[in-house]
């Protein structure tokens, strides 16, 4: 899947895990990185388990000026355009489904905003689905 904005996608390997990174990651922004777990599995029969499948979706931005009252409108709408690609994100993995792998369809089950220090700006949603495994 390709999303319109985002440049880069691949599996969270800690490349943005620390908040006093010495070296700029070596992503390109804005990027996505995925967390896959299975929190809870049942068994359906002697090979088959139900899952369920949480995707945690880590958003990150290079770039977020000043949102303040007393900044100018072409500024704090730049600053902003993060919650448009936000949008746009949870647009496209909303109700995904793959009949053969995934059950049921993604679920957005919560979204929270990641307060750092090196002014990378960070979102995490998290997903739920379910499979057959």
């Amino acid at each position: 899947m390709r999303i319109p904005g985002v440049n880069w996608v691949d599996l969270n390997k800690g490349q943005v895990g620390s908040n006093a990174f010495v070296l700029r990651p070596s992503i390109d922004f804005p990027a996505i990185l995925l967390n896959i777990s299975f929190p809870r599995t049942s068994k359906l029969n002697r090979r088959d388990q139900q899952c369920e499948v949480t995707i945690e979706t880590t958003i990150v931005f290079d770039f977020m000026d000043d949102t303040n009252s007393i900044t100018p409108d072409d500024i704090l709408q730049k600053s902003l355009e993060v919650y448009d690609l936000l949008d746009l994100i949870h647009g496209e993995m909303q109700g995904l489904m793959d009949v053969e792998v995934i059950r049921s369809p993604l679920q957005r089950t919560g979204v929270r905003d990641v307060q750092r220090s090196d002014m990378l700006k960070t979102f995490v949603a998290v997903y739920t689905t379910s499979m057959i495994q």
